[in-house]
C-alpha cells in the first residue's frame, strides 16, 4: 500500500507540474502556443534478417596444407563440406567462389582452437595464428554469379605486400537481375586489411543478397583522390548484417549507394548494423601529433545514399574531421549518383542507441539529390543516441543539418554536447512531418536556424512548418525565441546530470527535468534502459580509451578504462569466492558427494602428548583434566614434554609420575616440531593425541577422537576448539569468536567430502605409524603432519564431539601476533611443500588452494578492490559499492577504537577482525620472507576455562585448524 500511495503521489505531482507549465510560463519555459503537426510516420523496420547461426556440417573435411591448392578445394567442395587451412600459412590467389547446387554450407576455416569464441570480435593480435589469403591483382576473393552458401571463419585477407587492390572481396558487380546475385555469404571473425603503406579502396563490395560480416576487423582502407570504404554496397538487394566488427576507412567506413545500380529499381534494403566500432586513426589526421605523413581522402564515418529499411543500433562512431568533406560523421543523403538511378532513396531508417564522439559535425540529411532526379528521404528516426565532443578542435560543431525537404524525421531522446548550432534547416525546401522531442542539447550561438531567417521561431516557421518541438532541454537558449513546453537552463550544471564532466549523462532524481519527457521518462538518451543495445550504449558512453583531444568541448567518455572494470570485478569475484563462494561450493559438494566413514566405540592404546614451556602455574590443572578423561587408564599414556622451561614446569609434572604421567624434559629450547619429532616415535600408544598446556578437554574428548579410527581409511582426526570471548575482550576477540563459527561450517563440509585441510592444534589425533618427522623449523606442524597423512592416501576427519575449551585473545595485539605467526607458517608451507600446488599429487588441491592459498591474497585483493572502485567512482553502481566499502572500513576503525568494557556489535567486530587478519597476513608474509618468525612460541596469558560437561552459553565455534594451539 505504501508503494502504491507513493506512486500515486508521484503521478499526481507530475500531472500537476505538466498542467502548470502548460498554463503559464515556468522558470525555463515560454508560455506561447506550440504548432502541432499530424503524427510523423514511423520508420518501417527491416523485413528480413540474415541468419548467422553456425551451420551443421556433415559431409567431408578437405584440408589444404601450406602451399596447397585452395582454388581446387573450393571447386571440389560441396554443401556440408569443411575446408580447413593451416595457421600462419599463406595462400596466394586471386580465388573465385563457384556456384554450387543445393543449399548446404561450405565453410572455409582456420583452426578453431586458436580463435576467439563465436560472438567475440577478432583483432590483429590473432593474425599470427590465422591462415592468410593474398592476391597481387583483382580481388583476393570474388564470387561468381549465383555463388552461394559460403562461410569464411578466422581468415586474414589482404593484398600482397606493397600492392593496392580496389577490393579485397568482390561479391557481385554488374549483375542486371537479382536472380544472378551471389547470396548467403558470411565473413565470421575475419581480419581484412589494406596495405599498411599503399592502402586499398575497399574491403568488401557487398553487391549480393543474404550477406553478413560478424565479429571481424577491417582496417587500412585508404586512398588519395578517391573514396575508400571498409564495406560498400550499391547493387545488392539484401538483407545485410554487419555486427560486432571494427571498421576503418578514410572515405566512408560503411556506405550503401554511391554508385548507380545496374539492376533497375534496386535499392539495398533490410540492412542491420549493430554493435560495431567505426573509427579513423589519428595517424591519418594532418597536424595531429600522431600523423604518419600520408594524406588520404577523409570524408565521413557512415553514409546512406540509396537504402531502405535500415537499423543502425548500438554502434560507436568516433574520429572524423573536415578534409575532402565538411566533417559530418553521419550522412543520410539521397544520391542518384551518376544520373541513371532516379529511384534512389533513403527510407525507413532507425539510428538508435549509438555513440558519436570526437567529430567535426553530427548528422547531415538531404531530402532529395541536388544533382539528378531522385526520390525523397522519408521516415528517419534518430533516437536515444549520445553525441559527445562534437566540434571544438574537430570542426564546425553543427549537430543536425536538414537540407532540401526531408519528410517525417524524428529526433527524440538524444543527449548532445556540441560547440556549433543545434539544428539547421538549410536554404531551400522546407521539411514536413518533423518532430524534435525530449532531447538535451546545447544551444550555443545559433541554436535552431536556417538560411535567411532569424534563429528560433522564425527558422522553425520557415524550414519546419507545423513541426513539433517540445520537452527539449536546450542549455543556454532563450525561452522567448522558441515554442513553449521546452526547457532552457542557463548552464550545463543546471541540467542535473550525474556528472557530465566525467561522462555520466543520466539525470539524477534531483534534476529539475527528471521524468519531464513526453513519455514520462527523463529527457535525453536513456543509457540505463534494458536490452543489449542500451547496455552497449551505456558502456560506450562511459568509456573513452583515447587520449584527451585539445580543444574538445568536454571530456567525452568516463574516467574508468576497461582495465579498471576488469580489475574491479576480478577482485570482487575472488573476494566473493574466498569468503562465500568456496564455503557454498563445499557445502553443496557435501550434499551430493558425502563420504561417510565408520565410527565405533573402540579402545586402542592412546598417548596424549602435552607440550609445555614455562607452564608451571597451570600445568597441574591441565594434568588433572587429562587424568579425569573418560578413557581406561591402562590404555592411556600421558606424556609431558618440557621445551627448555626455566620455571617449575618439570617439577610440577613429576609430582604426577606415580599416577602414570611420563615427563620428558628437554634442557635446551628447540621449538615444538623438534619436541614432537622426539616424543612421537617413543610413544606407546597406537593413537597419538596432541594437546597444549593451556586448553582443557571435555571428559569424552579422547573417546570421541578414537572412535573415528575404527575406519582404516582415517589417518587423523581433528577435534573442535570451543572459544569464548572474555567480557572484557577487545573487538578482535568478539569478531574472532564469530569467525570460528564460520570456520566450523567449512571444516564440517570438507570432512564429509574427504578431509579437512590441517587440524586443530589444541586437540587432534593421528595413527602413530603414519607419523613422519617434520623439519625442525616448521611453524605449522598441525597442518603439515595431517597433510602428509592425506598424501599417503588416508583421510583427516573432523569430530565435533571431541572438544577443547579456551578463551579468545583479550587484546587486538595478542590476536594480531597469533595470526601473524599462523600466516607466516602458511606461507612457509606453500613455499616448501610444492606438491600441494599440483592437483595430480594433492587430492585436496581445490580445498588447499581455496581454504588456505587464496586467503594469503586477501590483503592484495582488498587493496585492488578498493583502488579499482575509487577509479570507477564516477559510474553507477560503483559509487554505491565504494560507499559500502567505506562503511565497512569505517566500522573496522570503530571496532579498533572501542574499549574492552564497551558492548560489541558484530557490525563492528567482524569488519575489525577481517581487517586485522589482512594486516596479519602482510606481517606474516614479511616475516616469512625475512625469516624472522621464530619457531618457538611465547606463553599465552590467562587461563582456559574448566571443561564443562555440556557446552556452556557464550562459547563460540570453532577454532581454525592451524590456530588451535594457543601456545603456538
Amino acid at each position: 500500500m505504501r508503494v502504491l500511495a507513493s506512486r500515486t503521489i508521484t503521478i499526481a505531482v507530475s500531472v500537476l507540474v505538466m498542467l502548470t507549465t502548460a498554463a503559464a510560463p515556468g522558470k525555463w519555459t515560454r508560455g506561447t502556443a506550440t504548432a502541432m503537426s499530424s503524427a510523423t510516420r514511423a520508420a518501417e523496420p527491416p523485413r528480413a534478417f540474415v541468419d548467422t547461426t553456425f551451420p551443421t556440417l556433415g559431409r567431408h573435411t578437405i584440408h589444404v596444407p601450406a602451399g596447397g591448392d585452395l582454388q581446387r578445394a573450393l571447386d571440389q567442395a560441396r554443401g556440408g563440406d569443411l575446408i580447413t587451412l593451416e595457421a600462419r600459412a599463406v595462400y596466394r590467389g586471386p580465388f573465385h567462389l563457384p556456384a554450387k547446387e543445393g543449399t548446404g554450407w561450405i565453410v572455409v576455416s582456420a583452426p578453431l582452437p586458436g580463435l576467439p569464441a563465436q560472438g567475440r570480435r577478432i583483432d590483429p593480435s590473432y593474425a599470427s595464428v590465422m591462415p592468410k589469403l593474398v592476391a597481387s591483382s583483382g580481388a583476393v576473393l570474388a564470387a561468381d554469379r549465383r555463388a552461394h552458401h559460403y562461410r569464411f571463419v578466422g581468415l586474414d585477407i589482404a593484398p600482397a605486400d606493397g600492392v593496392f587492390l580496389h577490393a579485397l572481396v568482390q561479391l557481385g558487380h554488374d549483375d542486371v537481375g537479382v536472380e544472378t546475385l551471389p547470396h548467403h555469404l558470411i565473413f565470421d571473425r575475419c581480419y581484412l586489411h589494406g596495405d599498411a603503406t599503399r592502402g586499398g579502396r575497399r574491403g568488401i563490395a557487398m553487391n549480393s543478397r543474404q550477406t553478413a560480416v560478424i565479429d571481424s576487423y577491417l582496417s587500412d582502407f585508404k586512398e588519395r583522390g578517391a573514396d575508400s570504404q571498409a564495406i560498400a554496397g550499391w547493387n545488392g538487394d539484401g538483407p545485410f548484417k554487419i555486427a560486432n566488427s571494427y571498421l576503418e576507412a578514410a572515405g566512408e567506413n560503411i556506405m550503401f549507394g554511391g554508385a548507380d545500380p545496374t539492376i533497375r529499381d534496386l535499392v539495398p534494403a533490410d540492412i542491420e548494423i549493430r554493435q560495431n566500432h567505426l573509427a579513423k586513426p589519428m595517424s591519418w589526421k594532418i597536424g595531429h601529433e600522431a600523423f604518419a605523413g600520408a594524406e588520404w581522402t577523409i570524408k565521413n564515418l557512415f553514409e546512406l545514399k540509396n537504402a531502405r529499411r535500415v537499423l543502425v543500433d548500438g554502434n560507436l562512431f568516433e574520429y572524423n574531421w573536415p578534409q575532402a568533406q565538411n566533417g559530418f560523421a553521419i550522412l543520410f543523403t539521397v544520391r542518384n549518383q551518376d544520373g541513371r538511378a532516379p529511384w534512389s532513396t533513403v527510407q525507413d531508417v532507425v539510428f538508435a542507441n549509438n555513440v558519436v564522439r570526437h567529430v567535426a559535425a553530427g548528422v547531415n540529411m538531404l531530402g532529395r539529390d541536388d544533382n539528378y532526379p531522385s526520390q525523397r528521404l522519408e521516415r528517419l528516426e534518430i533516437r536515444n543516441n549520445l553525441f559527445l565532443d562534437v566540434g571544438g578542435s574537430w570542426g564546425s560543431g553543427r549537430l543536425f543539418q536538414l537540407l532540401d525537404g526531408t519528410s517525417d524525421v524524428l529526433i527524440d531522446h538524444n543527449t548532445a554536447l556540441q560547440t556549433g548550432g543545434l539544428l539547421s534547416g538549410g536554404d531551400h525546401a522546407p521539411h514536413t512531418g518533423f518532430r524534435f522531442e525530449n532531447n538535451i542539447t546545447l544551444h550555443n550561438r545559433h541554436g535552431i536556424a536556417g538560411s535567411g531567417t532569424s534563429a528560433g521561431l522564425p527558422a522553425l516557421d520557415r524550414y519546419f512548418p507545423a513541426s513539433v518541438v517540445r520537452r527539449n532541454v536546450i542549455v543556454g537558449g532563450s525561452a522567448s525565441e522558441y515554442p513553449r513546453d521546452n526547457f532552457f537552463p542557463p548552464a550545463l550544471d543546471d541540467v542535473g546530470f550525474a556528472s557530465h564532466r566525467d561522462g555520466r549523462f543520466r539525470l539524477t532524481r534531483h534534476s529539475p527535468f527528471s521524468r519531464a519527457a513526453t513519455d514520462g521518462r527523463d529527457p535525453g538518451a536513456d543509457i540505463d534502459a534494458p536490452g543489449p543495445a542500451a547496455s552497449s550504449l551505456a558502456l560506450l558512453g562511459a568509456r573513452d580509451d583515447t587520449a584527451r583531444t585539445p580543444g574538445a568541448v568536454l571530456p567525452a567518455g568516463g574516467a574508468a578504462p576497461e582495465i579498471g572494470v576488469v580489475l574491479f570485478w576480478l577482485a570482487f569475484a575472488l573476494l566473493g569466492y574466498v569468503y562465500l563462494g568456496y564455503p557454498l561450493v563445499a557445502a553443496l559438494t557435501a550434499l551430493v558427494q558425502s563420504k561417510p566413514h565408520h565410527r565405533a566405540p573402540i579402545e586402542p592404546t592412546v598417548s596424549v602428548i602435552v607440550l609445555a614451556y614455562n607452564e608451571g602455574e597451570r600445568l597441574a590443572a591441565r594434568i588433572e583434566n587429562l587424568l579425569a578423561l573418560d578413557y581406561p587408564r591402562d590404555r592411556l599414556e600421558i606424556v609431558v614434554g618440557s621445551d627448555g622451561s626455566t620455571d617449575d614446569t618439570v617439577a610440577c609434572a613429576r609430582q604426577y609420575a606415580q599416577r602414570g604421567v611420563n615427563v620428558r624434559p628437554f634442557p635446551v629450547r628447540r621449538g615444538k616440531p623438534a619436541v614432537i619429532n622426539e616424543l612421537v616415535p617413543s610413544a606407546r600408544g597406537e593413537i597419538v593425541v596432541f594437546a597444549d598446556a593451556r586448553q582443557r578437554f571435555d571428559r569424552g574428548a579422547v573417546r570421541a577422537l578414537v572412535a573415528n579410527f575404527a575406519d582404516r581409511r582415517v589417518g587423523a582426526v581433528s577435534g573442535e576448539l570451543m572459544l569464548r570471548a572474555h567480557h572484557d575482550a577487545a573487538a578482535a576477540g568478539h569478531g574472532t569468536a564469530f569467525y570460528w563459527r564460520y570456520e566450523k561450517l567449512i571444516r564440517l563440509t570438507e570432512s564429509r567430502v574427504d578431509s579437512t585441510v590441517g587440524a586443530t592444534g589444541a586437540i587432534y589425533a593421528i595413527r602413530r605409524e603414519l607419523f613422519e618427522p617434520v623439519p625442525a623449523d616448521t611453524i605449522l606442524d598441525d597442518v603439515l603432519i595431517p597433510l602428509r597423512i592425506v598424501r599417503r592416501g588416508y583421510r583427516v576427519v573432523f569430530e565435533p564431539e571431541a572438544r577443547a575449551y579456551d578463551h579468545t585473545s583479550t587484546t587486538a595485539g595478542q590476536e594480531l601476533a597469533r595470526r601473524a605467526r599462523t600466516i607466516a607458517g602458511t606461507f612457509q608451507l606453500f613455499a616448501r611443500e610444492r606438491w600441494l600446488h599440483n592437483p595430480l599429487r594433492n587430492r585436496l588441491w581445490l580445498q588447499t588452494i581455496s581454504h588456505k592459498g587464496l586467503r594469503l591474497m586477501l590483503p592484495a585483493l582488498h587493496v585492488l578492490f578498493f583502488a579499482a572502485n575509487v577509479a570507477l567512482v564516477q559510474l553507477a553502481p560503483y559509487c554505491w559499492m565504494l560507499a559500502a566499502q567505506s562503511a565497512f572500513y569505517a566500522a573496522a576503525l570503530v571496532g579498533c577504537g572501542r574499549r574492552p568494557a564497551q558492548r560489541h556489535l558484530r557490525i563492528v567486530s567482524v569488519p575489525h577482525t577481517i581487517c586485522l587478519l589482512s594486516w596479519a597476513t602482510i606481517i606474516g608474509f614479511a616475516r616469512m620472507v625475512t625469516q624472522t618468525q621464530p619457531v618457538t612460541w611465547e606463553r599465552a596469558c590467562g587461563l582456559a576455562p574448566a571443561a564443562p560437561l555440556n557446552q556452556p552459553r557464550g562459547f563460540a565455534l570453532p577454532m581454525d585448524g592451524n590456530d588451535g594451539g594457543r601456545a603456538n
